[in-house]
């Protein structure tokens, strides 16, 4: 059997040090706004408890299974792809974003509802996605990839070993750099995480649902298009994940904008009443 290709030592490095990042990341980040914000840090909790269940043990498993099934169906056909990849996004759109609702509506009740409890419980929730659904994931690929090239594929089924070469390959000829893009990706999504929380948390305070159709809509369209972008457009390379990352990074700097626009507004000082304004001015004079 051919040597098989090993990615490079860069490639390691980024890949640890951006499980490491997505891990620290969120963590970082609920401390700074727990500091800066004074809000309990009961309510990350309260989203990363909605993650998980309405997530990690509901819709992950569900779409596992899907593929489990559909997958030869899926593959031999184009259409049933894009079909497929849609209804993942919907899906998680309306899983998680339901799940806000639901969230504020259980664990904070009648309290008031503000714009520094909406976003560490947007830290909450995306936390838990980057700490443990994003950084495990990243830590089984690597885990795979080190027994696969330690072994020569030896432990890899002589029917799958080409199609089990030819990922290795791929991987080998990735930059080295392009694993930190995991972290960046991570970043971005976090924002959009936040932004998705404040503007569920608008229905409490504007009294209308259609801040939470707002909200699947448009984490719909950040999952769609992540997904379908490489679908429909080719750049080769690492281009096809800069192109991905490029339009995640605008979403963000678009969320950016909503949850500062978001933000609790001081209320304006009543004026004094007339009678105290003119003892005001007649004791000046």
């Amino acid at each position: 059997m051919p040597a098989l290709a090993q990615p490079s030592g860069a490639w390691w490095i980024a890949s640890i040090g951006a499980i490491i990042f997505v891990i620290a990341l969120p963590i970082a980040l609920i401390i700074i706004a727990h500091a800066r914000l004074k809000v309990g840090w009961r309510y990350a909790a309260y989203g990363a408890l909605i993650f998980f269940a309405f997530q990690l043990i509901s819709r992950v498993p569900l779409i596992q299974v899907m593929q489990y099934f559909l997958l030869p169906t899926i593959n031999s056909s184009r259409p049933l792809l894009i079909a497929f990849l849609l209804f993942a996004a919907l899906t998680a759109g309306a899983f998680e974003e339901v799940g806000r609702y639901f969230g504020y509506r259980w664990f904070m009740g009648r309290e008031e509802k503000t714009w520094a409890k909406g976003v560490m419980y947007g830290l909450g929730h995306g936390g838990l996605e980057s700490a443990v659904l994003v950084a495990g994931l990243g830590a089984l690929q690597l885990i795979n990839v080190w027994l696969l090239t330690s072994t020569n594929l030896g432990i890899v089924p002589a029917a799958q070993r080409a199609m089990a070469a030819a990922q290795v390959a791929t991987l080998a000829a990735q930059p080295g750099w392009l694993p930190l893009l995991a972290g960046w990706e991570r970043v971005c999504a976090i924002i959009a995480h936040v932004m998705f929380s404040l503007i569920v948390l608008q229905v409490f305070r504007r009294g209308s649902l259609r801040w939470l159709w707002l909200a699947i809509a448009l984490h719909t369209l950040l999952d769609g298009v992540t997904a379908l972008l490489p679908q429909f457009v080719h750049l080769g390379g690492a281009g096809d994940t800069l192109l991905v990352e490029g339009f995640v990074t605008l979403f963000a700097i678009v969320a950016l904008w909503v949850i500062f626009a978001l933000r609790d507004r001081p209320t304006p000082a009543s004026p004094p009443p007339l009678a105290n304004v003119a003892a005001l001015e007649e004791g000046a004079a």
